[in-house]
């Protein structure tokens, strides 16, 4: 009878929402926005005791987030937003057409286009400039990408509403970035991999507890062809999916672009953060990695890279 009476509740509730224009839903102390014209149906099940929240991360001594499901796509021909529907996938050299494809273990996959593709996953820095608003552009001038950072995250993304997601920080970077395990220096919460073919970078949570038949070996090799990743560790799409059931977060090593052409592509990853190098106009922070970036997981480089974007949503309890 009590599930009855709750679910009597929760209609009256709905219906006296559907006057207004969205629903808000709440799980694991993150609030998602739902525009109530684009909810197709609501479904109940028997109530659960609340689950221990897993892929939590802290930014800072007082901050948590979670990382959105995959890393961000652009597509031109419709201006929408949305994640890649995997952890480890990316666009890579079909970022831009035209052209061939050259391989090598030691640069990885490299494609000179001619012109920007209609969905892509590699921006410029996001100034508030106009010509180059959120990095879509094949201008290799710096100027092009200037003024206040614009968050990728205001855009509506997927099903999410504007301002659901936002760009990490260079020193909330820093602290997730420094986390120990137990206090191990040595047992840092991140290392390479290849996951379902695909090289890369995981970040592993604070409540971390590693599954059951899994191995996680943390840290990078001594070099940085492609095949250190594998070679460091390789997990199965079964394997990762008990893993990021656990909490754990991939960065494929998605390239980069300048212009129209796409290089690493599996041998370095390129994620951007919102803050300008003090020192230099020209010059924004980000994140960059390869199989031996043992001490260079935070940089600077030129705004007009072509790099990932890989969002985050701040935990809010009450």
């Amino acid at each position: 009878m009590k599930r009855f009476t709750t679910l009597a509740i929760f209609i009256a509730l709905v219906t006296i929402t559907f006057a207004q224009t969205h629903m808000y839903v709440w799980k694991n102390g993150v609030k998602t926005n739902y525009v109530i014209s684009e909810v197709d149906s609501i479904t109940f099940g028997d109530e659960e005791t609340p689950k221990k929240i897993i892929g939590v991360f802290s930014v800072s001594e007082n901050k948590q987030v979670v990382f959105s499901k995959g890393n961000l796509q652009y597509t031109q021909s419709t201006d929408t937003w949305s994640f890649a529907s995997t952890q480890y996938e990316l666009l890579g050299t079909d970022n831009v057409t035209g052209g061939s494809i050259s391989s090598s273990s030691r640069f990885g996959d490299i494609k000179d286009g001619n012109a920007l593709a209609d969905k892509i996953d590699l921006f410029g820095w996001s100034g508030n400039y106009g010509i180059a608003k959120f990095g879509v552009s094949t201008s290799t001038n710096n100027g092009s990408y200037y003024d206040a950072f614009v968050d990728w995250g205001i855009n509506r993304i997927d099903n999410d509403e504007p301002n659901t997601w936002r760009t990490l920080t260079e020193r909330e970077w820093d602290y997730l970035i420094d986390r120990n395990l137990e206090d191990d220096i040595y047992a840092k919460l991140y290392g390479i991999a290849q996951v379902a073919g695909v090289n890369g970078l995981i970040l592993l949570p604070d409540n971390w507890i590693c599954p059951e038949g899994i191995t996680f070996n943390s840290g990078f090799e001594l070099d940085y062809d492609t095949e250190y990743y594998a070679a460091h560790q390789c997990f199965t799409i079964e394997q990762w999916s008990k893993m990021e059931n656990a909490g754990a977060v991939f960065l494929p090593a998605a390239g980069v672009r300048e212009g129209t052409k796409v290089y690493a592509v599996q041998s370095a990853g390129g994620y951007w953060l919102s803050d300008v190098h003090p020192n230099s106009m020209d010059y924004t922070y980000n994140v960059y990695f390869c199989a031996n970036s043992r001490y260079n997981l935070d940089d600077s480089t030129q705004r007009y890279y072509g790099y990932s974007v890989r969002l985050v949503k701040d935990i809010v309890t009450e």
